[in-house]
């Protein structure tokens, strides 16, 4: 499956359309609120999402970690939450992080891995299997990134969807950033070796080629 995931508002009342060929795969809203930050996501044909963020809500646990970490709820029951943290290797600049969400015992480990201007990608795993590779595109106008997806089963529209919105708000929020407009150029250089294992470079034109 192959679909695009784009910010089209920015700022104070944010909009993602994550769009497949025409179709809808999930409207994400994440309206001003005070004291807290959440993301509205909205499926055609599953179940509909909420991610929150509030440093100061103590009910899930008061370390550091589960403080800024995103929860992840639907049918207002808590169905996991995201969070990055740093991976301890040994070398010089070995040391790499990384983003993970844990559903229902299935843990879900999001690495970004760039190559300068020849591409900056988002390997998804499902524990060690990779599922899906995301395409971030480099040249961002009017603070409205975008991704393109390339995933090995509709299934994970709903653990994609939310990691990729966790991760653009984590880097890329812009939060505040008010232009008439505006034109930058991101750009992401891997040195971990392992970190760079995580990307496999047959994966796009294989699920390019599953897609017709």
């Amino acid at each position: 499956m192959i679909f695009s995931i784009s910010q089209v508002r920015t700022n104070f009342d944010m909009v993602w359309i994550a769009d497949c060929k025409g179709k809808c795969v999930c409207v994400a809203k994440a309206p001003f609120e005070k004291g807290a930050f959440n993301i509205y996501l909205e499926y055609p044909d599953q179940e509909d999402q909420h991610l929150y963020y509030n440093p100061d809500d103590l009910r899930f646990g008061d370390s550091l970690l589960e403080k800024h970490s995103f929860k992840l709820f639907m049918k207002g029951q808590l169905q996991g939450k995201i969070m990055t943290q740093n991976k301890r290797m040994k070398g010089f600049l070995q040391s790499y992080a990384y983003t993970f969400l844990t559903i229902g015992g299935t843990t879900y480990y999001l690495y970004e891995v760039g190559f300068g201007k020849k591409g900056l990608y988002l390997c998804i795993y499902e524990e060690e299997k990779l599922i899906a590779i995301v395409d971030k595109e480099l040249t961002v106008r009017n603070f409205q990134d975008e991704y393109m997806v390339y995933s090995s089963s509709h299934q994970y529209s709903s653990v994609i969807v939310p990691l990729v919105l966790y991760y653009d708000m984590r880097s890329y929020a812009d939060l505040m950033d008010v232009k008439l407009s505006s034109v930058k150029h991101d750009r992401v250089n891997t040195i971990q070796k392992e970190l760079i294992s995580k990307f496999d470079p047959e994966f796009i034109p294989r699920i390019k080629e599953m897609d017709n």
